[in-house]
């Protein structure tokens, strides 16, 4: 018998079946393409399930003679793709970089009477990278919305597929900006604000429900049985927290993917104003002693893969020659200590309400700059940014004393040198960095009673790797250049705010 874990990303999924030791005993990735063209940045829902279709088999294949009982699905947030009557995907999913909706997130917000109250109701600051606003987006613009009978974000969308059943979790939902996070259910408010009806989305249940068991026609066909329970898991940033064993304050877990995002535990809610002046957000989780702040750049391993797609095509024919990772072979070419540069990593800007679009920006290039440093300095910019929340958290009262880090970015020796150096604290990367997936199987565990919960559960599967002590002489280096970062930020918006006025 054994459990499994369902992680639907941005550039690709992951299904991971583990004994009840910890051990894995059967996984697979499968890599898909987002389509960014024209200002839309959107996922193909048929191309995301018929990726998942082939990671659950390839996985159950390494294990035909293993059951597994429950798996639960942990997705990225936001994106949402409507169904027809004959339950068709008609619409992409847009992704949290598109800007669309911006106009109509500021209509929702002056119908609520402001930002205030949409943090009061819903935990979120408003963006346009919510699910609401793209919605309403489509509403305004096409046809789809006219045509829709469900309205399924990615987690229900499989849970669905799987299953025939519909259920979403509170953190999924939170990322729609229409959850009211004081009764965790649709909130009538925001939806009538929207003009949108809320019986076009999926029931709501907290992470770790049971949703229904693999329809016959599909258990055999992916390996797995008609009595293989599916479980709602959350957002991707929920699972990951859970399943790094993130349930108490103090640390910080570090998960940088595609974007970077930053999860701190709290047994209190913060101030609207705080979450208001640093666009910090509540994820309701599975735990009812407390919830998760939230914090996420727009960017982070995304900037690594800009500069080798825009900047390192030579690197690129030098590692195809010698069958090398691209991100290896730059790690490798970085010199020690400080790049010399500081850059304002809003590459996708800040999608953001009443906000300025700020953008990228390089400071202190010279002939002697080098393309490891662009490289580097792409990396430290990052870390500075994480640092400035450390420091705004711990003005709060909320001390981070350490941070785990796991995603793809957590297997860069280098990178967590470099945010330890920079930081102030210790960087322990997990030994699985997928955490999504063990949270998943964390909930689909306690789901089946298998364990009393998830503090219980993650004894066997939660396991520390290297730890990566900050160099205090390269820490008291990297000032200068921590210092020119806080303050670049607010001359690049009021430089952009003056163009904007003329």
């Amino acid at each position: 018998m054994a459990l499994a874990g369902l992680d639907v990303g941005t550039s690709g999924c992951k299904f991971t079946i583990m004994d009840e030791q910890g051990q894995i005993l059967g996984t697979a990735y499968h890599s898909y393409e987002a389509i960014r063209e024209g200002g839309c940045h959107e996922l193909d829902g048929n191309e995301i399930w018929e990726a998942v279709q082939d990671v659950i088999r390839r996985s159950t294949a390494q294990c035909p003679d293993v059951t597994v009982e429950a798996f639960a699905v942990t997705t990225l947030g936001e994106s949402a793709f409507p169904l027809d009557e004959n339950d068709q995907i008609i619409g992409k999913g847009t992704l949290c970089t598109d800007t669309r909706g911006i106009r109509e997130c500021g209509e929702i917000t002056e119908k609520l009477g402001g930002p205030e109250r949409v943090v009061e109701v819903t935990g979120m600051v408003p963006r346009c990278i919510f699910t609401i606003n793209k919605v309403m987006w489509l509403k305004n613009h096409t046809d789809i919305y006219s045509r829709t009978k469900k309205i399924l974000l990615t987690e229900d969308l499989l849970i669905y597929f799987l299953t025939g059943k519909r259920l979403l979790s509170y953190s999924s939902a939170a990322r729609t900006m229409a959850l009211d996070v004081s009764t965790y259910q649709w909130s009538d408010e925001v939806f009538d604000a929207a003009g949108i009806d809320k019986h076009l989305f999926s029931p709501v249940a907290p992470g770790g429900t049971i949703a229904g068991t693999v329809k016959t026609s599909l258990a055999h066909a992916l390996g797995l049985s008609p009595e293989t329970k599916v479980c709602t898991g959350g957002m991707d940033q929920t699972c990951c927290a859970i399943g790094s064993g993130i349930f108490e304050g103090g640390v910080c877990l570090d998960v940088t993917g595609t974007c970077q995002c930053n999860i701190v535990f709290s047994p209190q809610p913060i101030s609207t104003q705080l979450m208001l002046d640093n666009y910090l957000s509540l994820l309701p989780g599975s735990l009812p002693w407390g919830h998760y702040i939230f914090d996420a750049a727009s960017v982070g391993g995304l900037l690594l893969q800009w500069y080798r797609d825009q900047l390192g095509k030579y690197e690129k024919e030098i590692v195809a020659e010698q069958q090398k990772d691209f991100f290896q072979y730059m790690d490798e070419k970085v010199r020690q200590g400080p790049s010399g540069l500081v850059i304002l990593p809003d590459f996708a800007g800040y999608n953001q309400l009443g906000r300025v679009q700020r953008q990228g920006l390089f400071l202190g290039v010279t002939l002697e700059t080098t393309s490891a440093d662009i490289y580097k300095g792409l990396m430290e910019s990052l870390a500075f940014r994480q640092r400035m929340l450390f420091d705004l958290l711990e003005e709060q009262g909320i001390p981070i004393h350490s941070v785990l880090a796991t995603g793809g970015g957590s297997k860069s020796p280098v990178w967590l040198q470099l945010k330890a150096d920079i930081t102030g604290r210790e960087y322990t990367a997990l030994q699985n960095s997928e955490a999504g997936t063990i949270g998943c199987i964390l909930l689909s565990g306690v789901a089946l009673g298998k364990y009393k919960d998830l503090k219980d559960a993650a004894k066997n599967y939660v396991k520390a790797g290297k730890t990566y002590r900050p160099n205090m002489q390269r820490h008291q280096e990297y000032e200068k250049f921590y210092q020119r970062f806080r303050r670049l930020g607010s001359i690049v918006d009021d430089l952009l705010w003056d163009e904007i006025a003329k």
